[in-house]
Parts: structure tokens; C-alpha cells; sequence
């Protein structure tokens, strides 16, 4: 059910706050229930063979669709296309006494979906045999697509022109993301109800496809970035218990990372006298202009012929004739880990777990080469070559425990030690041949300027936390508890430009004091309400945005006033501050939920829910842009010359909202609609005079319908149709329109036997 499971993704946070809906998924419970309930009775009899109840089903149909506006955003947000689909396929298979023909499983369940050009498909399979084994395995493909104009778009005016000829604007989004995702996980489990259990896993993640990106010599290019990463990973473990209620486990984790994506120019749609193709490229500060830092006027413009095919640019002005990057990384992180866990002894509970990873990472061999002109150095070639590698060496320990001091109290402590460090060593040489008119071959290569740096990074972090619970009554319980971290940074780097504060290296020491009180609440057998608060405060920040103060607020409530019905509310607060001169960092998060589910009984039902969130942020800050904004602040000179004083402000209140209704009149039919919405009303400050609002201020809503009819015993047809709709309550800016509306309509035949 389309409805049921669409899940929204961006990269800007406005954007993930406008259009998550985590209310979906109650409706989706409420559907599925209310859908088993109903068909249960026209099922049809249970298959044996071969020693095996068998049980299959399969769904079969199509997406026809239908839509309006931004094809980038409906891609973005939704990616459904019209086709045929396998939409569900089960098998389900139970040993029946002891004449299963198969000795190699007594259970099998397989279930796939989205395959047919779904931009979602995965392929679950498990299986076990008594005592022996058990065995798990998920394949999942994703598509994501992204295209949201506003993120590192260059905002060029429409109708900039140099010498009669105008400048493309880049509409769509620079960086958009077009990639693939695959992804296999397996886990097998031998022995799993013996003293001595081993566990197996192998996963797979590769993700590749093109994508966009950008590179800034003079002027701004657009890069086609060909993404290639993979990651292996497997897992070995042994189990053992030697008591009844006592573990014992051992696990090693290889981690393999392979990055093989590369970088290289996007296009050429000029050229340049004799006509070898040639970008201007563009400038996401200042309007393109193509103007060069020497020549007279007449020679600056970017555009000397304008009304050749392509138009003709300036030999002397920022421009690309070639540009690639390549930047192979590979990174192997193994890890031992040693767990226990046991309550053996009378009224004591307790947990530890110590970890190490001693993992190795390469850049074997770094390739980047500009050839193009960058008119205020007089750079005509640039080719930089290199190599990297570090080190992490982790360490962690981890020990809690539980005393059941007396039918009422019981105390814990929980005691955490982390520990890192990461040497790193980096050579690059980049060899620079001048020049000032990319007519002229670039000039003689000149010295290698050599960049070679030792840096180590290396953090300890302990942490304990002391917990007390006092039973006051059958119906309440409080809990008070105090944490200490102490944290511990250290950074140094050597190298023939020091790129650290002062030239120096340093240790920052970081120490954090909480207290902890937890509430949990029984007023009536059908009413349950819990919570917590934690206050925190440091001596020291290692960023702006890390607090010196924390309060977080957590309260849940469910009530029950009958078994058919649901009512709960829940309200998170988390608030931050780092109050030092020149900062002034303040953030907070705040949500706030409530939600209802009805289903008195299986022909009808209902599903409500509400949540309001609010994300806030404000932090001195220092800018440079051309030109100023209206009403710019001169920052002070330790900010720079030229230089603007801004708070960064950020706040994005977003309102989420859907109600869900079931209806089955009979056994044989089933109906479900509903109305989903999300908006957002959110403001920030705009260091680019030239930016809109965009997702701080749009709407994003999606109306739904399902009918679902039983032809005969084992056999439905079904219908599903959601409507999606997004639009912004703002200009669009000097880009292509982001607004759209579009029908998705689901046809299928359901099939049980």
C-alpha cells in the first residue's frame, strides 16, 4: 500500500522537517489489521505437502500515474513511475509432524516486493531446522533521486548578459543525486538453544551512479561526479552460557570500505576563437561577468562573439578547458569484541562488553588536474598528485551493574571508557604552469610546490553514571541519578604550514556534571505515564554549536479506556546553550505528539495523529558575500576586513497532521482513506540577497484511498490511490518551479493459496 510506507528524504533540515511524516505508520498498522481480520475467513484450506504446510500468496498489478509541475521534485519526493509491479510475494512453509521430505529446513518464509521498476525493492528470506541452524537474509535495492533546486544552486539572475550574450542559469540542482543502492545482509546461527552457539554474517552495500558537484579555479564549474562505494563487512561470533543465566561472548567484525568515485567536468557549451570548446563556469557569489585583472574594457567582457555557434568567450577571462579528479580510498576496520552478560548471583545484574579496532586507511594515489585559466593568479595548469594514510587505534570498555538492594530500591551504576587516537600522514605536489590566454599552451612547468604533514588526532571520554529507583508504590516510581563525563581532546600537526590556531598543537579537556530524575506513573491499571529530565553542564566546548548547558525534557502518556482503543501523547524538549563572548550559540528541539487509534471491531476503524516540531538555532557568526545584504553589520576587524557580522538564525516550526479511516462492511470488502499533511511556516537569515525561503515555508499534503474486494475464496482484486502535493508559500528564485501535483494509481490482484 503506497500510502502506507512513503518515506521523504532531503539534505537540508527544513526540508526533512516539512516532509517526514512518521504518522504513516500508524495508519498502516491500522490498515494491515483490519485487512488480516477480514481476510482470514476467506482463506483458503491449508496445503500440505511433502510433510509441509504451505502457504503463498502473491500480488500482481501496475502503477499508472498521472502528474503536474516540477518533474525533479516528484522524482525527489515520490519516484513512483507508471508499469507493472510484482507488489507482494510470500511463501510460507511449516514442517508437519516428522515426514518433512526437505531435512535441510523445517521452516521457510520468503517474501519480495517492488520488483518491476519500483524505486524500492528487497527480497527477505529465513529459514531454521530444530536445534541446528538459523538463517536470515535481506536484498534490498534503492533509487534515490534528488533534485531540489535551491541547495548549492549559484541563484545567476535571469538575463545576465556581457556583451549581448546572456548567461545560462542553472535551474535545476547542481549537486543532484542520482544514485543506486544495493544491499545484502546474512546472518547464520548454528546451535542457537545449545551451551555453545556461533554466529556468521556477511554484508554488502555498494552505492554508484552519477551525481552532480562543482570545483571553484577563478570561476565555478559544474563537475559530473560518477559515484562508486562499496563496503564488505563480516561478522564471527561464539556464544557461550556456561550457567543458566550467564553469557559469554566473543564477536570479530572485518569492515572493508572502497571509494572509487571521480570527479570531471559537466560540460563545454562555449568555445574559444578556434574553436576549442570552452566553460566560463559560474560564480556563486558575484553575477557572472567573465571579467578578467588585466586588459582594457573593451577586453574584459566574457562574450567576444556572441552570435556564433556556440557563442564565442574570452581566451583572457576565468574559464575551464579541462578539469578531472580521481580519489581512490581504502579503509579496513577490524574489530574484537568480548561481551558478557549475567544474573547469577542473587539480586545483581550485569553487562560489560570491551572493544578494540586497530584499522588502517589509504589514498594510495590522489590525481587532480585543472587546465583552463584563472585569470588573478595567471594559473593555465595545475596538476596535483599525492598520497595519504592514517591510523585508528579504538578502545572501549563498558561495565554495568544492578543491585536489587530491597523489594523497593534498587541502585545501578553504568561506567563507559572510549578511546581513540588517529595518526595520519599526507604528501601532495602540485606542479603550476602560468599563463594568461588559453590560446597559448601553458607555459613551462614550474618547481613542484611540496606538501608533506604528520597530524594525530586522538580523544579519551569516561563516562559514569550512578542510578537510584525507589518503588514509592505499586502505581509510582522515581528515579534520581548523577553523570560525569570527563573528555579529553588532543590534535597536533607538524608540516612546513602549520594549519592549526597559533601554529600550535593542543589539549582541550572537556568535563560535564548531570543530574538525572525519572518519573514513571500507573494512576489506573489503563493509564500509564513516564518521564524524564536531565540538566548538564560543561567547563569547556570544543565547537560553537557544542553546550555548556543542557536540559532535556522527555514525558510519554498512554491510555487505554478500552481494549479496542488507544490514546497517547508524548512531548521532547532539548535545549542547548553555549553562552561565551563571540558565540552566543542558543538551539533548541521541540516536539510535541498526540495520537488516538480506534478499532472497536473488524469492519471499522480509525487513526488519528498529530505532531508539532520546532528546530531553532542562533550563533555569531562572520560572512563575506558580494554584494551585502540589506542592512549588513560590519563585523569587528578580528573577523577580517570586509567582512559581515550575522546570528545564523534558523527556526523551522512544522506542523504534521493525518487521520486514517477503515471500513469493511463484509467479509468481502475492505476500504481505507485518509488525508496526510505536513507545513512548515519557518524563517532564518539570509546571508545571499538572492536566496528565498524555499522549504521553510511550503505545504506538503497526500490524500489517500484503498479498495480491496474478494472475488472468490483465495482470490481479491484491490485499487489504491494517493495524491501528492507540494507547493511553497514563497518566490522560487532565479530557478525552475519546485511546486507539483500528481495521481498514483495502484491496480493489483491479490492471490492466496
Amino acid at each position: 500500500m503506497m500510502h502506507s510506507f512513503f518515506y521523504k528524504t532531503s539534505s537540508r533540515s527544513s526540508f526533512c522537517a516539512t516532509l517526514l511524516t512518521v504518522g504513516g505508520l500508524g495508519i498502516a498498522t491500522l490498515v494491515l489489521t483490519a485487512t488480516a481480520a477480514t481476510q482470514d475467513a476467506n482463506l483458503p484450506q491449508e496445503t500440505v505437502k511433502d510433510g509441509y504446510a504451505i502457504h503463498q500468496s502473491i500480488d500482481l498489478g501496475g502503477n499508472i500515474v498521472d502528474y503536474s509541475g516540477s518533474g525533479a521534485m516528484y522524482d525527489t519526493l515520490v519516484n513512483q513511475q507508471s508499469g507493472p509491479r510484482v507488489l507482494t510475494q510470500s511463501l510460507e512453509m511449516n514442517a508437519v509432524g516428522k515426514k518433512a521430505r526437505y531435512p535441510l529446513f523445517d521452516s521457510l518464509m520468503t517474501t519480495s516486493t517492488g520488483y518491476g521498476g519500483g524505486p524500492i525493492n528487497f527480497t527477505t528470506l529465513s529459514m531454521s531446522k530444530g536445534k541446528i541452524y538459523n538463517f536470515d537474509g535481506i536484498f534490498r535495492r534503492d533509487r534515490q533521486y534528488f533534485d531540489y533546486n535551491l541547495l548549492g544552486n549559484p541563484l545567476v539572475p535571469p538575463g545576465v548578459t556581457s556583451n549581448g550574450y546572456t548567461f545560462p542559469q542553472v535551474k535545476d540542482y547542481p549537486h543532484y543525486f542520482n544514485t543506486v543502492r544495493r544491499m545484502l545482509d546474512t546472518n547464520l546461527t548454528l546451535f542457537p538453544l545449545s551451551k555453545l552457539t556461533f554466529r556468521a554474517g556477511y554484508s554488502n552495500d555498494i552505492m554508484q551512479g552519477p551525481t552532480g558537484s562543482s570545483v571553484h579555479f577563478g570561476t565555478e564549474a559544474l563537475l559530473l561526479q560518477n559515484w562508486r562505494n562499496s563496503t564488505d563487512s563480516w561478522t564471527a561470533a561464539v556464544d557461550w552460557k556456561p550457567l543458566a543465566e550467564t553469557r559469554l561472548t566473543f564477536e570479530e567484525y572485518v569492515v572493508h570500505y572502497k571509494g572509487n568515485t571521480n570527479w570531471e567536468l559537466g560540460g563545454l557549451n562555449l568555445q574559444l576563437a578556434d574553436g576549442t570548446p570552452v566553460s566560463l563556469g559560474f560564480d556563486n557569489i558575484t553575477a557572472p561577468t567573465g571579467t578578467v585583472a588585466q586588459g582594457t574594457p573593451a577586453t574584459k567582457s566574457g562574450i567576444i562573439l556572441p552570435l556564433t555557434s556556440p557563442p564565442t568567450a574570452n581566451s583572457t577571462a576565468n574559464g575551464y578547458l579541462q578539469y578531472s579528479r580521481y580519489a581512490p580510498t581504502r579503509t579496513l576496520f577490524p574489530t574484537e569484541e568480548f561481551l558478557f552478560q549475567s544474573s547469577s548471583i542473587k539480586n545483581v545484574q550485569m553487562n560489560g562488553r570491551i572493544r578494540y579496532t586497530g584499522a588502517s586507511m589509504k589514498m594510495p594515489n590522489y590525481r587532480e588536474y585543472f587546465n583552463g585559466l584563472e585569470s588573478r593568479t595567471h594559473s593555465r595548469a595545475i596538476t596535483t598528485t599525492g598520497h595519504s594514510e592514517a591510523e585508528r587505534v579504538n578502545v572501549s570498555a563498558d561495565y554495568g551493574i544492578t543491585w536489587q538492594m530491597s523489594k523497593r530500591i534498587n541502585l545501578s551504576d553504568q561506567f563507559d571508557f572510549w578511546y581513540f587516537r588517529q595518526p595520519a600522514d599526507s604528501y601532495q605536489s602540485a606542479v603550476e604552469q602560468t599563463g594568461s590566454n588559453m590560446l597559448v599552451a601553458p607555459g613551462a612547468p614550474e618547481a613542484p610546490a611540496i606538501t608533506a604533514a604528520h597530524a594525530f588526532l586522538g580523544q579519551k571520554t569516561v563516562t559514569n553514571t550512578a542510578t537510584a529507583v525507589w518503588e514509592a508504590a505499586s502505581w509510582a516510581s522515581v528515579s534520581v541519578g548523577y553523570r560525569y563525563t570527563s573528555r579529553t581532546i588532543d590534535r597536533s600537526m607538524t608540516a612546513a604550514t602549520d594549519a592549526l590556531p597559533n601554529g600550535t598543537a593542543y589539549t582541550l579537556p572537556i568535563h560535564e556534571n548531570a543530574g538525572l530524575f525519572g518519573v514513571d506513573l500507573l494512576p489506573t491499571p489503563k493509564w500509564k505515564i513516564n518521564g524524564t529530565v536531565e540538566i548538564a553542564s560543561a567547563d569547556n566546548a570544543y565547537t560553537q554549536i557544542s553546550p555548556r548547558q543542557l536540559q532535556h525534557y522527555n514525558f510519554h502518556t498512554t491510555y487505554k479506556p478500552k481494549d479496542w482503543a488507544t490514546i497517547s501523547a508524548a512531548f521532547n524538549d532539548r535545549e542547548r546553550r553555549n553562552n561565551v563572548t563571540n558565540v552566543k550559540h542558543q538551539e533548541h528541539s521541540r516536539s510535541l505528539s498526540l495520537g488516538a487509534s480506534l478499532m472497536p471491531n473488524v469492519h471499522y476503524g480509525l487513526d488519528l495523529n498529530y505532531a508539532y516540531t520546532d528546530v531553532f538555532s542562533k550563533t555569531t557568526l562572520c560572512y563575506d558575500v558580494v554584494p551585502a545584504p540589506p542592512g549588513a553589520t560590519t563585523a569587528p576587524t578580528a573577523c577580517g576586513t570586509n567582512v559581515y557580522l550575522g546570528n545564523g538564525y534558523y527556526d523551522a516550526p512544522t506542523e504534521y497532521g493525518s487521520i486514517g479511516i477503515i471500513l469493511a462492511p463484509t467479509e468481502k470488502i475492505r476500504t481505507s482513506l485518509g488525508y496526510r499533511m505536513s507545513a512548515v511556516n519557518g524563517t532564518q537569515e539570509f546571508l545571499n540577497p538572492r536566496q528565498v525561503p524555499g522549504s521553510l515555508q511550503s505545504q506538503y499534503q497526500s490524500p489517500y484511498a484503498e479498495i480491496a474486494l474478494t472475488v472468490v475464496r483465495g482470490w481479491s482484486m484491490k485499487a489504491d490511490w494517493n495524491y501528492y502535493s507540494y507547493g511553497e508559500g514563497s518566490p522560487i528564485g532565479p530557478t525552475a518551479p519546485r511546486s507539483f501535483r500528481g495521481n498514483l494509481y495502484t491496480l493489483g490482484m491479490h492471490h492466496q493459496f
